[in-house]
């Protein structure tokens, strides 16, 4: 294979170009020191140049004036766009300056020259501040959950079929912790510690319901350790999403007995039901939060898992924020939370590259897809990887890929 089996077709955002020249420059930012009275002077190595390239093209045909016009809005657009560079393969890049020509000795015909600069990275530098900010927000909402939870539930002055109905609902709740630490046994091989202590929370059960803050607390604690255990934060992310379904309210309690008569007794089984279920849901977000808040722009896979990460843990402290009996202090608590989740992640994006979808026009070795794609062939196993390439060296034409720009 030559290059000329690697070229592309050229297009940014989408608008498709024929290509008659591309060009560019790079080099070092260097500081020279020099000093009066003295022969002598040194420089100072400031890093690589943002660099600029350049690109002629052309189009042509019956509909080249409707081309044109699509191809002016595109590089009218604010922010980077995808430019598919025939030469150095996909880039996203930042538009400085272009100018089209038309003559009339060329009818149907149209030339750009387009300048611009590879979009690169912003630097996020508010990264740590936010991330403490999250970590205190969190710590708030984990405190004023627990107390709450305190204060709700309570077996005083009950009889027993209502110490039971909580028991059974703490024992499911642990049963599916049991299951959820059963994926990090297959994942990680190292559980021992965290087995010991879910179980140590069964053997428990009949103190604990009697002592609901201590209890809260020891189920906040191995929770935040099953979140924790998992390296990769998408499959940490499963793991929140299995203890919500988990610690979910399936069966509701009836606050009537069979005859349909309203009691005290029901409605204590009702709450206290409803009070394990919000604060154990509540505690699964507020640890998954404080999990982000300890991970940095490395650990996302990509800017969309991480905006998905986001709206689902705001659209679970939503739901929160819509209780019908949440008091002034936990709506603050809350709000507050989403607010500093909102600020990381925003935080973070600059760091984060983003997925996009590409189609094999031919069939290629994946080598070639990631230097196509990437400019850079020491990608190949990242490509690999994230589509499940099972042969390497012969990636077949009409293949969907995901690769990160």
């Amino acid at each position: 294979m030559t290059w000329r089996d690697r070229l592309q077709s050229g297009s940014f955002r989408g608008v498709e170009f024929h290509t008659q020249s591309a060009s560019g420059q790079g080099g070092r930012n260097v500081v020279v020191h020099e000093f009066p009275m003295q022969e002598q002077h040194y420089s100072e190595d400031m890093g690589k140049t943002a660099g600029s390239e350049r690109l002629t093209v052309f189009l042509v045909g019956d509909d080249y004036d409707a081309a044109r016009d699509q191809l002016i809005e595109a590089l009218d657009k604010p922010g980077a766009g995808k430019l598919v560079h025939p030469y150095t393969g996909t880039q996203m890049i930042q538009v400085q300056s272009y100018d089209w020509t038309i003559s009339s000795r060329q009818g149907g015909y149209c030339q750009f020259s387009i300048s611009y600069v590879l979009a690169g990275k912003r630097p996020a530098p508010a990264a740590a501040s936010t991330a403490a900010d999250l970590t205190a927000a969190a710590t708030a909402a984990e405190a004023l959950n627990a107390q709450t939870f305190a204060e709700s539930f309570s077996l005083d002055s009950q009889p027993e079929f209502v110490t039971e109905s909580a028991t059974n609902m703490l024992e499911d709740a642990f049963t599916a912790l049991n299951s959820i630490n059963g994926a990090i046994e297959a994942e990680l091989n190292q559980i021992t510690d965290i087995a010991n202590d879910i179980n140590a929370l069964t053997d428990e059960v009949t103190d604990l319901i009697a002592q609901p803050l201590n209890l809260i607390n020891n189920v906040g604690a191995v929770v935040t350790s099953v979140i924790g255990a998992f390296n990769e934060i998408s499959n940490a992310f499963s793991a929140y999403n299995n203890l919500q379904a988990a610690f979910g309210i399936t069966r509701p309690v009836s606050r009537t007995a069979a005859n349909g008569t309203a009691t005290d007794t029901r409605a204590r089984m009702a709450d206290n039901q409803e009070a394990i279920g919000s604060a154990f849901t509540a505690v699964v977000v507020i640890a998954f939060v404080a999990r982000i808040a300890d991970s940095d722009a490395s650990e996302f896979d990509s800017l969309q898992q991480a905006r998905e990460i986001r709206d689902a843990l705001l659209e679970q402290l939503d739901e929160q924020l819509e209780a019908d009996d949440l008091s002034s202090e936990q709506y603050d608590a809350i709000n507050a939370l989403a607010t500093a989740l909102q600020r990381h992640i925003t935080a973070l994006e600059p760091g984060l590259l983003s997925a996009q979808d590409i189609t094999l026009k031919t069939s290629l070795p994946a080598l070639v897809v990631a230097h196509m794609q990437y400019g850079d062939a020491s990608r190949v196993d990242e490509l690999t990887d994230r589509n499940g390439i099972e042969n390497p060296n012969f990636v077949p034409a009409g293949t969907e890929l995901e690769v990160l720009l």
